[in-house]
């Protein structure tokens, strides 16, 4: 029983988190994409992956290994990506208890494997003793401090037009990287703040994977210069009442459009392996590129099946998991019988795919979103 009572105590825990985190309101709403769908798709099969065969499979690996050779820029297992394993896989259990395809108190063993794995990379990854953003006071602060000082001598002051392009810069980006992931915020990841001997913390802003080279639709952004881009930029607290990262790496300020107050930037790339500093000159480049980038991603898109269009959906969401098991996600087979026979129950009915939110994880009155054991 003791670690039946140990698992359901960190289910409650991560619950309670998870619960504040997918309440918030999203940025970017899908406009195309079965996102419901597919989220659910990807969710059931790593919680059938990763509670299934794969468990031996995580025995072998080395987790605190896989954490410290993550704290870099550009680096395939991101904060965003050790987040998701854990949480992701908790909701896909609460997905199969909702569609009926699983008792809730079976698996008690397998999942808390799970969950000790994501642990320790987590742990080893932050460098701070916390798992989330979130027991961190909204903060994250993983790059060493070597990288740390590589970005603020990079820094050049925010001139007028600097001002003028960065906000175009970020939403481009955003908007390119929104549309690569099928519409899903999985291409973007923030961190920080980090104090600076100045008056000023700095926030970094991780563009990766921006070729998306794990997954089909790859070929239609190949006239993309950059695997990854990162913005560095600052911010004076005294513009500020509350600077802090959602668990979600993404950041949160009052008021809100921080983007108008940014005082110093730095435009950087780790392609190649090591950091090296971009020209100014390249935001503008790189954003029009994105921009004629899109209409191709729809093009490719748009041939597809309703079905395909949800598998496809969910191949962002397992690549991020399965980053942390040093491995790609299989482009030809990547979804098991498990995770594939309920989706004929939601195909079609988007409301029926997010039971598992509206019925446990956001339901009035519930303490936690994830089901505890009994």
């Amino acid at each position: 029983m003791a670690d039946v009572e140990d698992t359901n105590q960190l289910l409650r825990s991560m619950g309670a988190k998870f619960r504040v985190e997918i309440a918030r309101p999203a940025v970017h709403l899908p406009r195309r994409f079965p996102v419901s769908q597919s989220f659910t798709l990807a969710a059931m099969q790593n919680f059938s992956a990763f509670s299934g065969s794969l468990h031996r499979e995580l025995t072998r690996l080395v987790p605190e290994d896989i954490g410290q050779r993550s704290r870099r820029l550009g680096a395939t297992v991101s904060p965003l990506a050790i987040w998701l394993f854990g949480y992701h896989f908790l909701v896909g259990r609460e997905a199969a208890i909702a569609l009926g395809g699983l008792r809730p108190d079976i698996r008690a063993e397998k999942i808390a494997q799970v969950l000790a794995y994501w642990q320790r990379v987590a742990l080893a990854h932050r460098g701070d003793g916390r798992f989330d953003n979130s027991d961190a006071g909204g903060t994250n602060q993983f790059l060493p401090p070597a990288a740390v000082q590589t970005l603020y001598q990079a820094l050049i002051p925010s001139d007028a037009r600097i001002k003028r392009l960065t906000p175009e810069f970020l939403d481009a980006l955003e908007e390119y990287l929104f549309l690569l992931n099928a519409e899903a915020r999985l291409g973007v990841c923030d961190s920080g703040p980090y104090p600076l001997h100045m008056n000023r913390v700095l926030i970094v802003r991780d563009f990766f994977d921006l070729q998306a080279r794990a997954y089909p639709w790859h070929e239609a952004v190949a006239d993309l210069p950059y695997q990854h881009c990162a913005l560095a930029f600052t911010l004076d607290p005294a513009d500020f009442p509350t600077i802090e990262l959602t668990d979600r790496s993404e950041l949160l300020t009052s008021p809100t459009r921080y983007v108008h107050a940014i005082r110093e930037l730095a435009l950087l790339t780790n392609d190649g392996g090591s950091l090296r500093v971009l020209p100014f000159t390249e935001m503008d480049w790189l954003m029009r590129t994105v921009k004629r980038a899109q209409p191709k991603l729809l093009k490719w898109f748009e041939r597809l099946s309703p079905r395909e269009w949800i598998l496809h959906g969910a191949l962002p969401w397992l690549q991020r998991s399965h980053a942390l098991l040093a491995r790609s996600v299989s482009r030809g087979d990547a979804f098991d019988t498990e995770a594939l026979r309920s989706l004929p129950s939601y195909e079609h009915d988007e409301a029926q795919a997010a039971r598992w939110a509206t019925e446990r994880c956001l339901a009035p009155g519930n303490a936690t979103a994830f089901t505890l054991f009994t």
